[in-house]
């Protein structure tokens, strides 16, 4: 996804690939435990303090958000938008500009393999650094915004689909720091999203989803190079579903398998959590750190 101020990208992200309760052709993977994000939808956030100055000019501004390669008006995504605004109380206006803007080209590739078991390969990508100052109460203050996005996936599945799989990762990195009076601030944070999952339809019309998917996020904050503090989170669903499929629900003799750990640990504790389901019954619910 990205967002352009009056036209010029502003900024880019990854949006969490979510899978809602029911996805996978599989509703049984869902039972009791829904996967990452599935009922807590966060929202993506940009940071356009580089344009601060440009957006406080006094003039009217457009601020769009997109997501790249889908037609405007085109069903299937939903992108309201609210801002955020921290203000100068000691400062009447606060004045700056964009000082720097780099944009690397956009890196989308795919390979398609046929066989007994076809395959499509693709990798994209794309990079953008942006710069800007405000002169404030307490001086003049530089923030530099650097973001990296990575995707790989491999899709594979048979004639007919009685097998269909997907593995995918996607890899969002992004750097702000900001330069004023005192030592520099940094904040750098990893994001690393991870798809991985096959469905299969036996000759009995036994359909099995086994699926795993991964939320993680490295954070650490700086000041003049010093690090002030740290998080970091790994939340991993793994779920292995079967049922009897074009029958009654009452004669699809579901069987199935699922369970999460969340953990996320830094400078401010730690939390840590590990649940299990077989047959939708919780079987375990541990806590430990």
């Amino acid at each position: 996804m990205q967002i352009k101020v009056d036209g010029q990208l502003a900024g880019i992200a990854a949006p969490f690939p979510t899978v809602w309760t029911g996805g996978w052709s599989n509703p049984f993977l869902w039972y009791v435990i829904p996967g990452p994000r599935a009922f807590d939808v966060k929202p993506i956030e940009y940071d356009l303090t580089p344009f601060a100055g440009l957006l406080n000019d006094g003039r009217p501004h457009r601020v769009d958000v997109s997501v790249v390669g889908v037609p405007e008006g085109q069903a299937g995504w939903s992108a309201p938008v609210n801002v955020l605004v921290w203000q100068d109380t000691k400062s009447t206006r606060v004045t700056g500009a964009l000082t720097a803007h780099k944009a690397a080209d956009l890196a989308n590739s795919t390979t398609y393999t046929p066989g007994s078991e076809h395959r499509l390969d693709t990798e994209g990508g794309h990079r953008l650094t942006v710069a800007g100052y405000v002169n404030t109460s307490h001086g003049r203050v530089t923030t530099t915004v650097s973001r990296t996005l990575a995707t790989t996936s491999a899709h594979r599945w048979t004639d007919g689909e009685n097998m269909d799989g997907l593995q995918a990762v996607w890899n969002d990195d992004e750097s702000v720091t900001a330069d004023g009076r005192g030592p520099d601030r940094t904040t750098r944070i990893r994001r690393t999203y991870t798809m991985d999952g096959t469905t299969t339809l036996g000759p009995d019309d036994r359909l099995r989803s086994a699926l795993t998917l991964g939320d993680r996020a490295t954070a650490v904050e700086s000041r003049g190079g010093r690090r002030t503090a740290w998080s970091r989170l790994d939340d991993t669903y793994t779920g292995d579903a079967t049922y009897t499929a074009n029958v009654p629900r009452d004669q699809r003799h579901a069987v199935a398998t699922t369970s999460e750990r969340y953990r996320l640990s830094g400078s401010a504790g730690c939390y840590d959590r590990n649940l299990v389901t077989v047959q939708g019954v919780l079987t375990r619910d541990r806590s430990d750190c």
